[in-house]
């Protein structure tokens, strides 16, 4: 089975049947023609480069934005991890009236950084994640 790719309105329109691609969008040939395994291994996407082709894939510039925001979402959570843990300790410390600044001295600071860096990270995440969905004609 080929997948059958179009350029329309800057955006690349996929179909798996001729017939249905005149109809619907009104083109008797296909920009490009790809295998079903092509289309599968490029996570069913393509794109226009800047020479006005159509590539397989996400475009580089949205990878490396996914990559980042993953990378940003595995440091967050591992920090929250981290920081569970120190409250846990903290909370049971305080069950047996220890107090943790005799014990751990760098622990509230440790504690105070997580936070700080979370709050950091969640400000980046929420700049990064934009709707990057293309404006309809």
């Amino acid at each position: 089975m080929d997948i059958f790719l179009i350029k329309k309105n800057k955006m690349v329109i996929p179909h798996t049947d001729l017939t249905a691609m005149e109809e619907l969008d009104g083109v008797k040939t296909p920009d490009k023609t790809v295998s079903l395994e092509a289309w599968e291994a490029a996570e069913s996407t393509a794109h226009i480069d800047s020479d006005g082709n159509i590539q397989l894939g996400i475009p580089p510039a949205e990878k490396a934005r996914q990559d980042k925001i993953a990378a940003l979402e595995t440091e967050k959570a591992a920090l929250q991890m981290e920081l569970d843990s120190k409250d846990y300790r903290v909370w049971k410390a305080a069950e047996v009236g220890l107090v943790l600044a005799n014990i751990e001295p760098k622990l509230h600071e440790r504690r105070d950084w997580c936070r700080t860096r979370i709050d950091a990270i969640r400000e980046q995440l929420k700049r990064e994640i934009q709707p990057t969905l293309p404006v309809a004609p």
